[in-house]
């Protein structure tokens, strides 16, 4: 990032566009309309059950600070990814020098991968989980060690530990994961970062779906950032804030980590996503709303395993995974008569199924079409 602006310039003038920004605001959330739920499915216009998306699309509060940003789109955007920066700041109760920001969360691991490759270091990772930090890597001809989840589907911190070498320099892990929509035991995973760190190994932990979990057992690590350079933390507007078009990612880091980052690609995000950011990550009540929905999504899912003596998953996300005894490319090819569009085959679970939930009265015409075909 190319600017003369210091973190202390940010400060001075960070109240007055907080102020700005709670000034979009316009409809409350559960005020907002929404498209009509999609039960008469076409080929051109399909239930997207297959990317984890958010159905409903951004909040009106994010929607009309987009809008309004059009019109100073055509500047470069110093001073408003420092507000950004600021505000991510500002939830999580962290210093504003371990933020930093990317065009969806991608961008983040990618360097995270190029800066490991650049030092040599393997990549550790469970599988399956989300592939982009192993395919990167793979591109950049680093070596890979993968470990399978366990037998609960949960990431499997004592098998990672039993793989583990010294060229090992970065180790990935998706919490919640993601085909498995399982968490890591918070304590488990503070003491198994802490163990890594001391060994000169950072972890990076990418916490996609963060907003979407309701489990005791699960805690962010963020707050390990403060304490410890060799912790990463990744979150995305793609999923709960409805970005995945429009990118925008954050992470919590040493400053080393993103001192180092600015280093490799600069001023990626565009004014109208940062402006939107800016509105939907305090719009909380939009956010309560959709994950409302997205519980009342996973419950009608959960009654058709239930009924169908189906093995699952319960879910720390906004998509389910379950076993359909029979190959998911299958399943996909049967639904997508119905117009609608399941998940990929994933490696070792071939007959599992990643369902992503969309709005419930869409889950229950896939519960009808899916009993329709095999019950």
């Amino acid at each position: 990032m190319t600017t003369k602006m210091t973190r202390r310039d940010w400060l001075t003038g960070s109240a007055t566009a907080a102020a700005a920004t709670l000034a979009l605001s316009g409809t409350k959330a559960t005020a907002q309309t929404f498209m009509q739920p999609n039960v008469n499915p076409t080929a051109e216009n399909p239930i997207r059950a297959h990317f984890n998306e958010n159905p409903y699309g951004q909040s009106k509060m994010a929607i009309k600070a987009m809008k309004d940003a059009f019109d100073k789109s055509h500047l470069y955007t110093f001073r408003e990814v420092f507000d950004l920066m600021g505000l991510m700041a500002e939830l999580e109760d962290i210093p504003f020098e371990y933020v930093t920001l990317g065009a969806g969360s991608t961008e983040i691991l990618e360097k995270a991968a190029v800066l490991n490759h650049v030092s040599g270091g393997a990549v550790m990772s469970p599988t399956p989980t989300y592939g982009d930090i192993a395919r990167f890597s793979k591109t950049l001809g680093t070596k890979l060690i993968e470990v399978p989840v366990g037998d609960d589907l949960a990431i499997n911190l004592e098998a990672m530990r039993a793989a583990m070498t010294d060229e090992v320099k970065l180790i990935y892990l998706c919490n919640p994961n993601n085909p498995i929509p399982t968490i890591i035991e918070k304590n488990a995973l503070k003491e198994f970062i802490t163990e890594m760190s001391n060994r000169g190994v950072t972890v990076l932990v990418d916490e996609a779906y963060h907003e979407y979990v309701d489990n005791p057992d699960y805690e962010s690590m963020v707050s390990m950032v403060r304490e410890n350079k060799n912790v990463i933390v990744t979150r995305t507007a793609s999923k709960i804030h409805a970005f995945a078009g429009v990118r925008i990612g954050i992470c919590y880091s040493h400053p080393d980590f993103v001192q180092k980052s600015y280093g490799l690609f600069s001023n990626t995000l565009n004014y109208t996503a940062i402006r939107g950011a800016m509105a939907s990550y305090r719009d909380t009540e939009y956010q309560a709303f959709l994950k409302q929905k997205n519980k009342e999504c996973l419950e009608i899912c959960y009654e058709m395993f239930e009924e169908l003596g189906l093995e699952y998953v319960k879910s720390n996300a906004n998509f389910t995974f379950f076993n359909a005894g029979r190959p998911a490319l299958e399943v996909a090819e049967t639904m997508k008569k119905h117009h609608i569009l399941t998940g990929r085959e994933f490696k070792l679970y071939s007959n599992w199924v990643r369902l992503s939930m969309t709005k419930p009265e869409e889950m229950k015409y896939f519960v009808e079409k899916y009993k329709q075909e095999y019950a």
